[in-house]
């Protein structure tokens, strides 16, 4: 608990707030499961729609090859390949020595 009586994490989840989701839970429950018999699945949101397939790992799948797609396609020049010969690869005063510096008045 923090000082003053005041916890930040109570905004977010509170006491109150998982008995109803708890209530929640055990309604639904009771909706799918009678006294004599009891699926093995239960629908939901985890469970398959129509008899198809779990589109989680295709879609995360295709999301990554999407970032590393448009990270290749925005690369930096210095990163993209061979330079030309003609053109220098450093800044044009490397080897000489610094300008001198302007008087002081």
């Amino acid at each position: 608990m923090a000082e003053g009586g005041f916890d930040p994490c109570e905004c977010v989840c509170t006491h109150e707030y998982a008995m109803r989701r708890l209530i929640n839970l055990l309604r639904q429950s009771q909706s799918y499961c009678t006294d004599t018999e009891c699926p093995l699945e239960l629908p939901g949101p985890a469970g398959s729609v129509n008899g198809g397939g779990d589109l989680t790992l295709p879609l995360v799948m295709m999301g990554w090859m999407l970032v590393a797609l448009l990270l290749f396609l925005l690369r930096p020049s210095s990163l993209r390949g061979p330079r030309p010969t003609g053109k220098p690869t450093g800044p044009p005063n490397r080897d000489r020595r610094e300008p001198p510096a302007p008087p002081v008045d």
